[in-house]
């Protein structure tokens, strides 16, 4: 079979215009920095017309942006575009034993998650024996991101544009009386989160509903997931979750991301 890769001949489904796509998706490579439209054009040997048109459509679908000085960039859309399901597909199976371990040391339930979209979808869970809490959670549940610890951990090195890139414009859906529902409270908690090493949620979701999360990364540092705690507030004070809890999910995070080869 013909490899166009390879220097064969394209076959006869191939769609010269999606070529032209990956080309300037592909100009973005060698770093993360922002182009020029003719820089945009010299790197993916297209000429300034062709490449204006597809940038722009880029754009408004959401996998590039463009500043005021009318420079591109990649958006997150297009950074987690195949790593998020290409760590998902390992993911489970490195992190199942780590997080075990850390919902039996604390008694309580643990979970992992990944980023799809504006939620946190469940790829781990080790549910505590006791279970109070009306929200029911399982393998492939989805989470809001602005309203829970995992969704924090996931986004804690975001920037303002990069919250609004992927939660949208505010406000952001309410949930109880504490939900993050703007970019400056949530901004507020992800530098909370910076200092601690890991975020917390009290009473955003559902009241009552108390959790901590830290983040996990790849090989090469980025955050791919997040593991966290989930307890009742009545049942866990909140110096006891941040303190003997908070160290056993750092550890934990900390092993799984070792696991997908990260180092410190």
């Amino acid at each position: 079979m013909p490899n166009y890769l390879s220097g064969d001949s394209p076959s006869r489904y191939f769609i010269y215009s999606i070529e032209k796509a990956f080309k300037v998706l592909e100009a973005f490579a060698a770093s993360r920095e922002r182009l020029t439209l003719t820089e945009l054009s010299d790197r993916s040997l297209r000429n300034k017309a062709t490449v204006r048109r597809i940038a722009l459509t880029l754009c408004d679908l959401g996998y590039l942006r463009q500043d005021e000085s009318r420079r591109f960039s990649l958006t997150p859309k297009v950074l987690d575009l195949g790593r998020r399901f290409l760590q998902a597909l390992s993911l489970p199976d490195l992190a199942e034993p780590h997080v075990s371990d850390l919902a039996q040391a604390t008694h309580e339930s643990a979970n992992v998650a990944i980023r799809d979209g504006a939620e946190a979808l469940y790829v781990v869970r080790v549910a505590a024996a006791q279970r109070i809490l009306q929200i029911n959670l399982h393998v492939g549940s989805r989470l809001p991101l602005h309203a829970t610890s995992l969704g924090k951990a996931l986004l804690i090195g975001a920037s303002r544009q990069e919250l609004l890139d992927i939660l949208g414009e505010p406000p952001w859906p309410r949930y109880t009386d504490t939900t993050r529902t703007d970019p400056d409270r949530l901004l507020a908690d992800l530098a909370e989160a910076r200092q601690l090493g890991c975020a917390l949620a009290d009473g955003e979701l559902e009241v009552g509903l108390r959790s901590i999360a830290a983040p996990v990364r790849d090989a090469s540092g980025a955050i791919v997931a997040a593991v966290n705690i989930s307890t009742h507030s009545l049942q866990v004070p909140l110096d006891r979750l941040l303190g003997p809890m908070r160290q056993h999910l750092i550890e934990t995070a900390a092993a799984v991301s070792q696991a997908l080869g990260y180092n410190a």
